[in-house]
């Protein structure tokens, strides 16, 4: 698989078409801030990543459609088109559009229609380069068996600019969580280090390794249920007994009585007690209680007040009656033109008139007719209470009848909860008695279940040899051999230091190792920019030259972006970099790259991009566009 095109649909679907040749170096060059770095996170966002990395700005602000066009070893010509996804404020779509077969034509952006997901892409890609099932199982079960696929193999397609002279990762997204494991489970099996039938054998073996514990754990039960002998005959017995399913005077006199015993339980017609459970009745009962005590709680208050009512009425009945008696009292002058200036007893002159005889008439009249009132209420005051007191004897009767309705039910339903225990007790003797009686006769059986046990045994040994992981160490170890040594022979056309010294990769660690005479030096501790991005560039492409030399199923291109950083400022953007001390090592990286990519044409494709621009005819003419003097990866007029 390698690059054809990459195409951006602005948002009023203008389209900025960016076009690779295939099996040959491909350069951009062009200033900084141009739009370069975007390129490989375009790819990638295309090619199925989880999320979006394309930088935000200038790109995610104008662009809807981010698309490319890739060509597969079959001849095919496959567009995929994901939308951006800031237009919808998401971290990245979970669709994409993918047209088979789409030859040179480029779709307009209202031909595009999201077709299938994400996860359905990356099955495509995976089958369409070709990789195989296949999978990877840890010698610990410390985490799951990892499936090598598309994502996998793209661990060595990109060399972004922070990548490509990093001394303490070689392989993009190295420092991401559980990739560098990712890749040490994989490679192997990119590399062609792995039986392409392992991960069939191994799923046999899995399911093979299940069936034989099964009959081991079968084996097991059956031969601790036995052992328990007459014993365990005469515990299920007892157990049948107390639960009722044997009558209690039933005694076994010998182990032959006892497995009679046993046949009856086992064949003991099981049927559950009924369970008579008055939920709602329960319900309705609680209910009514509830309502007739909320009427008894205002029966009751009525009660009290009319009992207060007369209480008082009688109070102010007798205290108007001693009224009454004293003001009669004053009767005992009848005089009414007496001179009230004057004492009526001793004629003395007062100083305050005492009141007329009118008035204390009139009190006393008063009175009177108060008391007639009252005299007149209290017979009705009193049959009322009369009438509310037997209204709140009823309806206490009532709910002390509710109250043992409740009681009665609450009885009820602890009865049943104990009927439903006994019924499960009932079902649980009887499977017990059934296994027990079962593995009386599992002698003939047991030596069935040993056989097959065996036979598992030996399939599973015989598909063990088969994979030989012995065998795929000593090959893995081979391939890494001859990489090591094809870097050793490359290493010569870079201008590193340590030319002369044999290089290493250590998978398990994923780093890179200069054999010195005295000690093994490793990349991060040898220094220099210049060093890391040659080693950089000789492990991955050895990688690629053995993948396509061996057939292996990774795309065929690489992108590198800024390679010569180490040598030149980025901030530098004179149409051609003048190249003065770095020339020998500029043109020396360049011309590697060449050499490899042509000894491989036409299967394997470079995307470079750089702000360096080389006065030589190899690079000049692997230049496909110069972003300088406003031209860059997005158009001017895409901004308004």
């Amino acid at each position: 698989m390698q690059i054809n095109k990459i195409i951006l649909y602005s948002r009023t679907g203008e389209k900025r078409i960016l076009p690779f040749n295939l099996g040959r170096v491909n350069i951009i060059t062009g200033e900084s801030k141009s739009g370069k770095s975007a390129l490989i996170e375009i790819i990638n966002y295309c090619l199925a990543s989880t999320g979006c990395d394309i930088p935000e700005g200038i790109i995610r602000d104008t662009v809807s459609y981010f698309s490319i066009i890739v060509s597969f070893e079959d001849g095919e010509t496959v567009f995929i088109a994901r939308e951006n996804p800031n237009i919808k404020g998401i971290l990245a779509a979970t669709t994409v559009c993918l047209t088979r077969n789409i030859g040179d034509n480029i779709p307009d952006m209202e031909e595009i229609n999201s077709n299938i997901n994400i996860d359905t892409l990356k099955e495509f890609l995976t089958r369409k380069i070709g990789i195989s099932e296949n999978l990877h199982i840890p010698d610990s079960l410390t985490r799951e068996p990892l499936k090598a696929n598309f994502k996998h193999s793209r661990f060595y397609c990109y060399q972004p600019q922070y990548l490509v002279a990093d001394p303490y990762q070689l392989f993009y997204n190295q420092n991401k969580e559980f990739v560098p494991q990712s890749i040490k489970d994989t490679m192997p099996y990119f590399l062609g280090a792995i039986n392409e039938d392992s991960l069939l054998i191994e799923s046999e073996i899995t399911q093979l390794k299940k069936q034989l514990n099964r009959l081991n754990r079968e084996k097991r039960e059956s031969e601790k249920i036995k052992s328990e002998g007459v014993s365990q005959a005469y515990s299920l017995i007892n157990e049948a007994k107390e639960i009722g399913i044997l009558d209690k005077n039933i005694n076994p006199n010998s182990e032959d009585d006892a497995y009679k015993y046993l046949e009856i339980i086992s064949n003991w017609e099981y049927q559950p007690l009924e369970v008579k459970a008055e939920n709602s009745a329960l319900k309705e009962l609680i209910d009514k209680r509830n309502e007739l005590k909320i009427e008894l709680g205002k029966i009751s208050d009525n009660q009290k007040a009319a009992t207060d009512y007369l209480k008082n009425s009688f109070g102010y009945s007798t205290e108007a009656k001693q009224q009454e008696i004293r003001l009669e009292s004053i009767g005992l002058y009848d005089n009414i033109n007496a001179d009230y200036t004057k004492c009526p007893l001793c004629d003395n002159v007062l100083d305050i008139p005492i009141p007329s005889v009118e008035n204390i008439s009139k009190s006393l009249r008063n009175i009177q007719d108060d008391l007639k009132f009252t005299k007149a209420e209290s017979p009705r005051i009193q049959s009322y209470i009369d009438s509310v007191n037997t209204q709140f004897h009823s309806i206490e009767s009532e709910l002390k009848k509710v109250e043992k309705s409740i009681t009665a039910l609450y009885i009820e339903n602890e009865k049943a909860r104990t009927i439903r225990d006994l019924n499960i007790r009932r079902g649980k003797i009887i499977g017990r008695v059934s296994l027990f009686l079962e593995s009386l006769e599992l002698d003939n059986e047991v030596e069935d279940i040993d056989s097959k046990i065996e036979n598992l045994k030996s399939n599973i040994s015989e598909l063990e040899n088969s994979i030989d992981s012995q065998n795929e160490k000593e090959k893995l170890l081979s391939i890494l051999n001859k990489i090591n040594l094809q870097m050793s022979k490359w290493v010569e056309s870079l201008d590193v230091e340590y030319e002369d010294t044999p290089i290493r990769f250590d998978l398990g660690r994923l780093t890179m190792f200069i054999d010195t005479y005295t000690k093994p030096i490793a990349l991060p501790q040898i220094g220099s920019g210049a060093n890391w991005v040659a080693y950089h560039l000789l492990i991955i492409f050895a990688l690629h030259q053995h993948f396509i030399q061996n057939n292996r199923p990774v795309p065929r291109f690489i992108v590198i972006d800024q390679p010569t950083q180490v040598y030149y400022p980025p901030e530098k953007t004179d149409n051609v970099v003048e190249i003065s001390s770095d020339e020998v090592a500029v043109n020396k990286m360049f011309d590697f790259i060449f050499d490899v990519v042509e000894s491989l044409t036409p299967n394997l494709q470079v995307i470079i991009t750089d702000h360096a621009y080389l006065k030589n005819d190899r690079f000049q003419g692997a230049v496909t566009e110069i972003w300088r003097d406003g031209l860059k990866l997005i158009p001017d007029d895409w901004k308004k």
